[in-house]
């Protein structure tokens, strides 16, 4: 697996989902936020793009989690919200990218190809 989604909404990560694997990437997603730590014990993704506000989770936890492990510190994160304080919240939790809530089609491809290269 390339590309990890992980979000509590389930019509979001199906979204994402449905979007990257038409460009031709490997993608799973994840709509329960507290799972995510089983799935990275089988495999290791690229890239996992997380939503900054989940019910019962953060985005700012889970990145937190993932680069204070040595085994998937170097996973790239993208951190997507609506909230109006998001893109300052996320650059200070350590993600690679953000993107905006609502988002185009075109801005979640452009920055999955730079994250990726």
């Amino acid at each position: 697996m390339e590309i990890l989604v992980v979000d509590d909404n389930k019509d979001i990560c199906e979204l994402i989902e449905n979007i990257l694997l038409s460009e031709g990437y490997d993608v799973e997603s994840c709509s329960n936020p507290l799972e995510f730590e089983n799935i990275l014990q089988y495999v290791k993704p690229r890239l996992i793009i997380t939503d900054l506000l989940m019910s019962g989770y953060d985005g700012r936890t889970l990145t937190k989690k993932v680069r204070s492990n040595a085994e998937t510190k170097d996973i790239k994160i993208m951190m997507m919200s609506a909230h109006p304080d998001a893109k300052k919240l996320s650059e200070t939790a350590g993600v690679d990218d953000f993107l905006s809530k609502p988002f185009e089609i075109d801005d979640l491809v452009k920055k999955v190809e730079v994250l990726l290269k």
